[in-house]
């Protein structure tokens, strides 16, 4: 392989790309709070308002944002999360992928993170245009965020702009993951941070929820030498164009 596959556990920045405010936790959360830990600077962008996903009709949309986000800023702190940047484009609504890219290549810019985390958008049979687009922007926002005519919609942070190098981009919720990271560590972390999420879960909702993560947490680590793990797919940047070697990575 000409371009290896960079080591998620060196990141030292993280840029975690959300469409909905618990996709990372509950995707990636073990991983984030074992990187954070360690000392990584751990950033959360989280694209849309998630007001579809609320349970509680009476709620007002000014009352439901202002829940999710205590409900997300709690969880934030269970797994080690530095700051939260929310974009509000409308939960499972017409926004566009392209002003979606946009707006990763500028928090790129700012944050200048070394590794990048996100939903894969090309897992089988994925119905929800939120996380599709959500993933597709982000990683091609990887891909362009270093050319300098590429605009970001701030062009004083344009203008000022140095490059540097993004090391990599992990994708969850990925049927060819190539990594799979112990998280024994952690995962009770993960789990009190899913906990938050009541604005959107049941209890019988989330004791499900528990419990499916740590089938497939258990089956993840099976055969590796640790207990629970969670599957990544882990890509240099320069794997996104053109690799027709792509398959080579997932063996």
């Amino acid at each position: 392989m000409l371009i290896p596959i960079p080591d998620l556990l060196r990141a030292r920045r993280l840029l975690c790309v959300q469409p909905h405010y618990d996709d990372n936790d509950i995707c990636a959360g073990g991983t984030i709070a074992r990187l954070a830990l360690a000392g990584a600077e751990v950033h959360y962008l989280t694209v849309t308002d998630d007001l579809v996903g609320v349970l509680d009709r009476r709620l007002s949309d000014e009352a439901a944002r202002a829940r999710l986000a205590e409900e997300q800023d709690r969880a934030g702190r269970e797994v080690g999360v530095r700051a939260q940047h929310r974009l509000g484009f409308p939960d499972a609504g017409e926004w566009s992928a392209f002003a979606l890219r946009r707006e990763v290549v500028r928090h790129l810019r700012r944050i200048r993170p070394d590794f990048v985390l996100t939903v894969d958008p090309w897992l089988p049979y994925e119905a929800h245009q939120d996380h599709v687009r959500t993933g597709l922007a982000t990683a091609e926002a990887c891909l362009l965020f270093g050319l300098p005519r590429f605009a970001s919609g701030d062009p004083g942070l344009d203008e000022a702009f140095e490059p540097f190098r993004l090391r990599g981009i992990a994708f969850y919720a990925s049927a060819r993951a190539n990594t799979v990271v112990d998280i024994g560590a952690t995962r009770e972390r993960k789990h009190r941070a899913l906990d938050a999420y009541t604005a959107q879960f049941s209890p019988e909702q989330l004791g499900l929820l528990h419990a499916a993560l740590e089938h497939k947490e258990r089956a993840w680590a099976s055969g590796r030498g640790f207990e629970y793990g969670e599957a990544l797919a882990v890509l240099d940047p320069g794997h996104l164009h053109v690799n027709l070697g792509a398959d080579e990575m997932f063996r």
